[in-house]
């Protein structure tokens, strides 16, 4: 990974081999990143994406092994028990230009993934809401 700070902004570049989920998580806990949000582009030899079903409170996910292109990618970031906690949503495309989508449990680069992420100066928690059962945001 390769990154630049500008302002309360860093460009950050993942590498082939690396996993977005588990170095954004490093990334925000060495720079001690509380608060923000990303979004970035790229490519995928893996993937895991889930769906969550609020009826019966569950994900399901499928993983994929196979090129995919990431047209777009968001997500955020607050704490929970004092832990980073990203929260982050991807559209892949395959080789046939069809659409991939959902909850990005964890992604492995194959070429490369440039992402912008922009640090708020907050410090937002989650909270785990039996309701829903997710963790929320605690606002």
């Amino acid at each position: 990974m390769k990154s630049k700070k500008i302002n309360n902004t860093y460009l950050i570049r993942l590498e082939r081999g690396e996993k977005i989920i588990d170095t954004l998580n490093q990334f925000c806990t060495k720079q001690k990143i509380k608060c923000g949000y990303f979004f970035g582009i790229g490519a995928l030899g893996e993937a895991e994406i889930a769906h969550y079903i609020v009826e019966n409170r569950k994900y399901t996910s499928k993983k994929y092994k196979q090129p995919l292109e990431i047209t777009s990618m968001t997500g955020n970031i607050s704490a929970m028990n004092k832990e980073v906690y990203l929260h982050c949503h991807i559209t892949l495309s395959d080789e046939k230009m069809g659409v991939i989508a959902g909850h990005l449990k964890e992604g492995t680069i194959s070429a490369t993934c440039e992402i912008v992420l922009v640090e708020l100066s907050a410090a937002i928690n989650r909270k785990y809401d039996d309701f829903i059962g997710l963790n929320l945001l605690d606002i």
